[in-house]
């Protein structure tokens, strides 16, 4: 679907393309309105499964924080700077209100962000290597989003074909993080107790 709708914008050449690739451009709002139906999806799942609700809602916020992301959020029109930069805290022109507001969102995001990576990382290399979907689907979601990034700050996107490229790639990326929430396990895996069983399983093996 992905090459499919490359194809058809580069085909259609810049004078029609760039209007779909623009910021209020069908892609883009279809990325969105992709990524809002995953964050919603991943909330009503952490209200419905609480035997994996914390890993849920950190999911859920996480795909919020995302979803922000790619509507360009960071770039608030009342703001001198995007305040994910560190030329805004630098700047002795900002308000100190501004600087601790924004910061401590940033700061929140970031908690979020490696909260959940440190939770799953474990559990998601071992679901890997079993070939579980959202596993399978997470990596290629992982993949696409950076390919679309490094398309986006490299020569590429001075062209109407990269930046066609980065925001199919972009616009895929949301369908594969859709696919992560539909997949996503329901129950929490018990790591701890498996490591702590583990021992005890060897000792009486080797009984």
């Amino acid at each position: 679907m992905g090459a499919a709708l490359l194809l058809a914008l580069t085909y259609s050449g810049p004078e029609v393309g760039e209007a779909y690739i623009a910021d209020a451009g069908l892609v883009q709002m279809g990325t969105l309105a992709i990524l809002i139906v995953a964050t919603i999806s991943a909330a009503t799942l952490a209200i419905r499964c609480p035997q994996n609700r914390v890993n849920l809602g950190l999911l859920a916020c996480g795909l919020a924080i995302y979803a922000g992301r790619e509507h360009d959020l960071h770039r608030l029109e009342f703001l001198r700077e995007h305040y994910t930069r560190l030329d805004f805290y630098l700047m002795p022109e900002i308000p100190l209100w501004q600087k601790l507001c924004f910061g401590a969102f940033v700061v929140f995001v970031i908690a979020i962000i490696a909260t959940f990576v440190v939770r799953m990382t474990g559990q998601a290399l071992r679901d890997l290597k079993r070939a579980e979907p959202w596993a399978i689907f997470g990596l290629a979601w992982f993949t696409t989003l950076t390919a679309s990034q490094i398309s986006d700050r490299s020569w590429l996107n001075s062209t109407f074909a990269g930046r066609s490229f980065e925001e199919i790639a972009e616009f895929v990326a949301a369908g594969f993080a859709l696919l992560v929430v539909y997949h996503f396990p329901r129950v929490a895996a018990p790591v701890a107790a498996t490591s702590e069983l583990a021992p005890q399983a060897a000792s009486a093996k080797a009984v």
